[in-house]
């Protein structure tokens, strides 16, 4: 939790308390039982936030809980205010329809264990539904960058999908042999592929993807945005249950 957001906490908890003795003093009609003064009243608040701390605790716990609900507004309006750009298949690879009634973006990460798992579930929508475009969108948080760059040239030849699947679904490591053998079962030249993914192209189009992803504020990977609106799924059944509920 950020620091403004404790201190503006703690300040309610100790408000809280100046009036509670407020109110007993009114109640009780004993002035003598109210602070006389301000170091008595820091004495009695000092007091009462040592013998309570479960009030503190839970007050801070209600504060994260705000923030979070808050942090998740700002976002969903982030993903709103910029959905052209996330849906736009310029510069990104994509599946299906132009355009499409139903679109979904991800934003992934090669390295990412949740990406893999999220990976051969996705593709089984995807076969089961034509009519949906899928937009990929690559980050490299987790030291991904070889990967994701194979991926953009392969995109480049017309054969993403294929290493796009091949890679998310190894077990392993992906070096840069591992990373050579997609190559090849995806049907490209090796040399030729690995000049393009050090191409002014391929860069370009990484960067702009890392650019994306900070305005719309990426925090973690797998992230999932159908039609504007963030998607909370990672198995198959929860993703085509949106679908045919957007559809």
């Amino acid at each position: 939790m950020q620091k403004d957001n404790i201190i503006t906490v703690l300040v309610s908890v100790i408000a809280s308390v100046v009036v509670s003795v407020a109110l007993c003093s009114v109640t009780s009609g004993s002035k003598s039982s109210a602070p006389a003064d301000a170091k008595a009243m820091n004495q009695v608040i000092e007091d009462y936030l040592l013998n309570n701390p479960s009030k503190v605790r839970e007050a801070l716990e209600l504060a994260a809980q705000q923030e979070q609900i808050e942090a998740q507004k700002r976002i969903a309006e982030l993903y709103k205010a910029n959905w052209k750009d996330l849906s736009s298949y310029e510069g990104s690879p994509y599946v299906g329809p132009k355009d499409a009634k139903v679109t979904i973006v991800e934003f992934f990460d090669f390295n990412c264990g949740y990406c893999k798992r999220l990976a051969p579930e996705l593709m089984k929508v995807i076969k089961a539904n034509k009519d949906v475009k899928v937009v990929f969108k690559p980050v490299t948080f987790l030291g991904s960058m070889p990967a994701a760059k194979a991926a953009m040239a392969a995109y480049k030849q017309g054969k993403f999908i294929e290493v796009y699947e091949a890679l998310l679904t190894h077990n392993g490591q992906v070096t840069s042999s591992v990373i050579d053998e997609v190559i090849k079962k995806a049907g490209l030249d090796v040399e030729k592929t690995k000049k393009l993914m050090e191409s002014d192209e391929v860069a370009k189009a990484l960067s702009d993807i890392s650019s994306l992803s900070q305005k719309v504020q990426i925090r973690g990977v797998p992230t999932l945005i159908m039609n504007g609106e963030a998607l909370q799924a990672i198995d198959a059944d929860a993703i085509q249950s949106a679908i045919d509920n957007a559809k």
